[in-house]
């Protein structure tokens, strides 16, 4: 616990000493641009593919439609909160019917 305290601070303290460069590469943030959409994949896809059970679940799964429908929404409008309230929406409409 000490050590992952340590390194915490060590990977803050080098952040505002000066020490590190004021602007990262160019090619790093472009490969840290996808970290976002890369963390959100690997959160949704299973809570929409895999059965609690832990195998895949396509049959009667009312999250495949949900999602699919939230995807056009956050295609068309690139509005995260808009894509979230109809996704949520298309799935308790679903559940309901």
């Amino acid at each position: 616990m000490i050590g992952c305290g340590l390194f915490t601070f060590a990977a803050r303290f080098v952040m505002f000493s000066g020490i590190a460069p004021k602007q990262l590469p160019n090619w790093l943030e472009d490969a840290l641009s996808y970290v976002p959409l890369a963390v959100l994949t690997a959160i949704i896809v299973p809570e929409v593919f895999l059965a609690p059970t832990g195998g895949l679940h396509l049959d009667g799964n009312l999250r495949l439609p949900a999602s699919i429908i939230a995807i056009s929404v956050a295609l068309i409008t690139k509005s995260v909160l808009m894509t979230i309230t109809v996704g949520l929406g298309s799935l308790w409409i679903l559940n309901w019917f």
